[in-house]
């Protein structure tokens, strides 16, 4: 099973590097500054929505690359089984935490609001660090593989970042197909 999580998280980093791609094309064509703190280049709501959108999916690709290496370092430590869960547990759930501390500090440095986009890719990313949480404890702590064996955990992680670059690459096919290519025609 461990297999298929591989290709499918290989298939999800590549959605989230083309969502990038799709979406550095839709900010070049809106004419936003490319800016991490120019606020006043963010006039209308849209600004705001494509803004949103490519810090996400700027982050994205960025997040899950150095999750997966750091997931593959963690559990290639040798230390007791127990404390490596532990620190597999915790450091997953800080990695998650800076994802979302990075988003957050990117948006509020350009005056931006989160698109609803961005607030489903937080929402998720919420659910995963307390599905993290709940492993810590559960095989941290009581040395209880409930949501392990029965691939629990690892379907919802694997799904969970799936439907981010879903969401991701289809926001931004639809935006360049309804309005790049339907107004140049």
């Amino acid at each position: 099973m461990k297999e298929y999580y591989s290709v499918i998280s290989d298939i999800t980093v590549t959605f989230e590097v083309l969502a990038f791609l799709l979406m550095l094309f839709i900010y070049k064509h809106s004419g936003i500054t490319l800016s991490f703190v120019h606020k006043p280049s963010l006039k209308t709501p849209q600004d705001h929505q494509i803004y949103s959108c490519f810090i996400c999916a700027f982050l994205g690709p960025i997040f899950s690359l150095l999750g997966n290496q750091l997931a593959y370092d963690l559990i290639a430590l040798s230390m007791e089984v127990i404390d490596r869960r532990q620190v597999f547990y915790v450091a997953l759930m800080c990695h998650i935490f800076f994802f979302m501390l990075t988003a957050y500090i990117f948006h509020r440095l350009r005056g931006c609001r989160f698109s609803l986009i961005a607030r489903i890719c937080m929402y998720l990313m919420w659910l995963m660090m307390t599905m993290n949480y709940a492993q810590l404890v559960l095989r941290g702590y009581f040395d209880v593989n409930f949501l392990y064996e029965h691939d629990v955990y690892g379907v919802f992680i694997v799904f969970s970042n799936a439907v981010i670059a879903i969401i991701l690459l289809s926001y931004s096919i639809r935006y360049v197909f309804v309005n790049i290519y339907n107004k140049s025609q």
